[in-house]
């Protein structure tokens, strides 16, 4: 049962002045999403939900993307119902319980890949958390838009059930030695033999398809994307491969080993026992699976698992002399199939391609999952020490330029490179935005003094997904060093917005062609500067992170999350105590009505509240006197303590509020301010 409402401290706006850049911009980007969404709707989906594309499932789910936190922020309604509808599609069309009607073949890339809604393991290489985590984005953004669902609150208790233990048939979790028992995983449990792949026959190999597996990891370094169905060519050379995958055991191994049925047995067992079986610190991404249930129920199990979790990472990075370890065996053991050895891992140290982002992806949502959940901030030293790590490891090269290793491997340290390639930007920032701290500013400052190459001020034109390098642009705002930012930051996802609209426009295919084709539909749903402005935070972690906000909004008049109609938001000043906020009504006419939370979920507290009151010297009703009255601006203030405050905005005025906050002050929760500390179950 929902709770009494209890008055909310209130103030009302009184300044008139002509709108920022900023402010028109952001409702302009608002408006031109609409459209660009729902053109995307109306050209690459059936109405019942069903994309015209058949590919992994990953990808079906984040073509589909952004648009549950669209509403959230302030988008049409419509863009939550077409997100539940297509997510509900998707989740049927790929789910192994289902039975093709007869007559009916599926398209030809059409494999089922969820078991019991979840991801199964017919492409295992996709059953990883990296790969999972861009499904689980479009599934975690509903409870920001919708907590009330229950079929999502129900399917949140399901996934969570499948990774802390009470899902006999998912049995991921080993709850004695604390580990997620595999790199590769999900609804139908563990992977952990190559042989559990009985996929399609590689007719130009004439070996089944787990040799393929392998073979695409062990040739190229990483399980890469699509294996199954790309044909991988043979490696001409007869130069040894140096496979640290296998490394002690197999140093150099030949490149055609699977063509010696009694060598190609060896290897897949060594495989199996080396890569497959244990845990990774990239798993540290079914935290915020977890902290989805939690946040739905504020059930204490999830939390507690959550922190045990995220806690004996932390523990094992101690065991490990500071560096956090790529592989731990069946019983929890660094190295334990490694006779001893640290690295090897599948998304480790030593992989190639994006190994080292996947497993820090896992350390960053770690971190902030257990931070969020705890309110402690010393689980932030999951993050902050592989950091330290990596930069008391750094060089500088002949142009002053600091470089930090990549890799580690038989030799130690390599491939040493620029920290914005190692991923910079994101782990730096979110752990700087997660304490506030100076340490941590301090780690910031230290990266972009050596940095000789980029420029922090620049606002790169790139979508969601691209967007890290945009990090460096929004710290130098909060750091008084790039006063354009946000206009900039808005007119570049403009800017690809307004691309990916064109491209569409001019996509004369028929539905027939387009489906046989079948190539990934455009996503124009590009939301970051949108949550970068109105919620002083960084974009959300592609790969499964949960929103970060320092504040967010509600419409009072409409009782939904997000800006009210014609309202524009941007927070100007973050501090450890303190955030600012400018809100601007570009109605003439209308007056609009919000609420302000602290936090994403209410974890915060606002203290007090300071904002710009001004008066006239005629408060009579004749517009003549009025508009030529002079006006006096004193500045107000008023005591909140809470996690939630009103503000009215009469036409065409604007408000700036500095807010004194009391950060990790409440239990966190999908509950909407009206909801009470609660969501409420129907």
């Amino acid at each position: 049962m929902t709770p009494p409402a209890t008055p909310l401290p209130s103030i009302k706006a009184s300044q008139i002045n002509p709108p920022p850049d900023w402010a028109l911009l952001q409702r302009q980007l608002i408006s031109l999403l609409e459209q660009a969404g729902d053109l995307a709707t109306e050209k690459y989906a059936r109405s019942d939900g069903q994309v015209y594309h058949i590919f992994d499932v990953d990808d079906a789910y984040e073509s589909r993307s952004m648009r549950g936190i669209f509403y959230a922020l302030g988008g049409d309604r419509r863009f939550l119902d077409i997100a539940k509808r297509e997510y509900d599609a998707i989740t049927w069309i790929y789910g192994d319980e289902r039975v093709l009607p007869a007559g009916d073949p599926p398209h030809p890339m059409y494999m089922p890949q969820l078991h019991n809604e979840y991801w199964n393991l017919s492409v295992p290489f996709n059953a990883d958390w990296f790969h999972m985590g861009e499904g689980n984005q479009m599934f975690y953004d509903f409870g920001v838009a919708d907590p009330t669902n229950p079929a999502n609150r129900e399917r949140a208790r399901k996934f969570a059930a499948m990774y802390i233990g009470e899902d006999p048939n998912a049995p991921n979790w080993d709850p004695e030695h604390k580990i997620i028992r595999s790199p590769l995983h999900g609804g139908a449990g563990p992977f952990l033999s190559c042989r559990q792949h009985q996929g399609m026959i590689h007719k130009s190999l004439e070996v089944s398809d787990h040799v393929h597996l392998v073979r695409n990891f062990l040739d190229r370094g990483s399980l890469g994307d699509f294996g199954h169905r790309n044909k991988l060519e043979d490696n001409p050379s007869e130069t040894p491969l140096t496979s640290t995958a296998l490394y002690p055991a197999i140093r150099d191994l030949e490149p055609r080993w699977y063509e010696d049925p009694a060598r190609r047995e060896e290897i897949l067992d060594l495989f199996d026992k080396m890569v497959l079986q244990g845990d990774e610190p990239s798993n540290l991404c079914a935290t915020a699976l977890v902290t989805n249930a939690y946040l739905y129920s504020g059930d204490e199990k999830y939390k507690q698992w959550v922190l045990e979790y995220v806690q004996s990472w932390i523990d094992r990075i101690h065991e490990n002399g500071g560096v956090i370890p790529d592989n731990v065996g069946p019983t929890g053991k660094i190295g334990e199939t490694r006779e001893g050895q640290w690295w090897g891992g599948l998304h480790g140290w030593n992989t190639t391609g994006r190994s080292i982002d996947r497993m820090f992806l896992g350390i960053i949502i770690g971190a902030e999952c257990a931070t969020l959940l705890s309110g402690d901030t010393r689980y932030l030293e999951l993050l902050r020490s592989q950091i330290q790590n990596l930069l008391d490891l750094a060089e500088i090269d002949a142009n002053s330029q600091l470089l930090v290793p990549g890799n580690y491997g038989p030799e130690g340290w390599y491939d040493y490179g620029e920290m914005s390639v190692r991923g910079g930007p994101v782990h730096l920032v979110h752990l700087w935005h997660a304490s506030m701290a100076k340490e941590d500013y301090d780690l910031v400052e230290q990266v972009r003094r050596g940095d000789k190459t980029n420029d922090w001020n620049e606002t790169p034109v790139v979508g969601d997904r691209g967007g890290a390098r945009s990090e460096y642009a929004r710290f130098q705002y909060y750091d008084g060093k790039n006063p354009d930012w946000p206009t900039a930051a808005l007119r570049a996802d403009y800017q690809a917005v307004s691309e990916m609209h064109d491209s569409m426009l001019y996509d004369t295919r028929t539905v027939e062609e387009i489906i046989a084709e079948n190539n990934w539909p455009p996503n124009p749903m590009i939301v970051k500067a949108l949550v970068q402005t109105t919620m002083g935070c960084p974009q959300t972690l592609y790969n499964g992170g949960i929103l970060q906000a320092t504040v967010r909004y509600f419409d009072s008049d409409r009782k939904r999350p997000g800006l009210p109609l014609e309202v524009a938001a941007l927070v100007d000043s973050l501090g450890p105590e303190n955030v600012g906020i400018q809100l601007v009504n570009l109605s003439a006419s209308e007056t609009r009505r919000l609420i302000v939370q602290a936090g994403g979920y209410g974890e915060h507290n606002f203290t007090t509240l300071s904002y710009d009151q001004v008066t006239l010297d005629y408060d009579g009703v004749n517009p003549g006197l009025r508009a030529r009255a002079a006006r006096q601006c004193a500045e107000a203030s008023t005591a909140v303590e809470g996690k939630h405050f009103a503000v009215e905005l009469p036409p065409m005025t604007s408000i700036h509020l500095d807010c004194g906050l009391e950060r990790r002050a409440n239990d966190p929760s999908y509950a909407f301010p009206w909801h009470g500390n609660r969501v409420p179950v129907e």
